[in-house]
């Protein structure tokens, strides 16, 4: 989500206090990341974020920004995926050079621990990335970048021999490309396109086809007493539209719509969208 641009509070250290808090609604059409129409399950959420974190200028080209947060979803339906998170991130800046057009390079890494109200999907997990990014006019930036990402998931019980249970035990790596323009002040418009090659999870009843291909296999209740999560090697699309729309200096409306599909093993195949609006409030 974007959030405005913030009014930052100074500190004799020469720090600046960044106070962060993101309220709004999703909507995932597709929680099960399932095939069969039969087997996927769609809901609605509440969302609520909040982070404090301190700005440091390093050098006159480089900064870096530490940052604790928080944050918890509520479903409609599916009680299993309510969470409470808590975590913590680095991220580094370089400006090469100076003006808006000088390009830059950002580092970034975050860490955070999640638990869920079913416990198949409560662990840990961490992401490190990489950005290399332009300002083209003053309305118009890009960037490319590339993440590494690892989430582990303990909680799975194996109900095939010789199978693991631990189907959120998953690791992946995406490469995006992302472009923003700026028509007047008061607006962003985002785009940003992504693939990314490694785990990910289908929740279905059980599936022949799936189970050949899968690496772990876990009864999954949060969407009913005959599903089941499978582990699998796929390839994910994504394109991500949003808007931000700044209220003030502090705060700003933002919506966004993504797109996913995702090709696993042999003909094994889903789709799914997630639009999500919401309050952005930064001091």
């Amino acid at each position: 989500m974007v959030a405005a641009a913030g009014l930052a509070i100074s500190t004799p250290a020469g720090a600046e206090w960044l106070f962060d808090a993101d309220a709004g609604a999703f909507y995932d059409s597709n929680l099960t990341n399932a095939q069969n129409q039969p087997d996927i399950r769609a809901d609605f959420a509440a969302a609520l974020a909040g982070s404090v974190g301190s700005f440091y200028a390093l050098t006159g080209s480089d900064g870096i920004t530490v940052s604790i947060n928080a944050s918890g979803e509520a479903y409609h339906r599916f009680h299993g995926l309510n969470l409470l998170g808590i975590g913590a991130s680095v991220d580094y800046r370089h400006k090469f050079g100076l003006g808006y057009s000088a390009p830059w390079l950002r580092i970034a890494g975050s860490a955070s621990y999640d638990s869920y109200q079913q416990d198949l999907r409560t662990g840990a997990r961490w992401s490190a990335l990489a950005e290399l990014g332009e300002r083209f006019t003053e309305q118009l930036d890009a960037a490319i970048g590339g993440v590494l990402e690892r989430r582990y998931g303990p909680n799975g019980e194996a109900v095939v021999p010789g199978i693991p249970g631990t189907v959120f035990n998953l690791q992946g790596q995406s490469a995006y490309l992302r472009a923003g323009y700026s028509p007047i002040d008061a607006l962003l418009l985002t785009a940003k396109l992504e693939i990314r090659r490694g785990d990910v999870v289908s929740t279905t009843r059980r599936n022949f086809a799936i189970f050949e291909a899968s690496s772990a296999i876990a009864a999954d209740p949060t969407f009913g007493p005959d599903f089941f999560a499978y582990r699998l090697r796929g390839t994910t699309g994504t394109a991500t539209a949003s808007a931000s729309w700044a209220l003030n200096e502090r705060s700003s409306l933002n919506l966004v719509y993504a797109g996913e599909k995702t090709r696993a093993y042999d003909d094994l195949d889903y789709r799914s969208y997630r639009i999500s609006l919401s309050y952005a409030y930064r001091y």
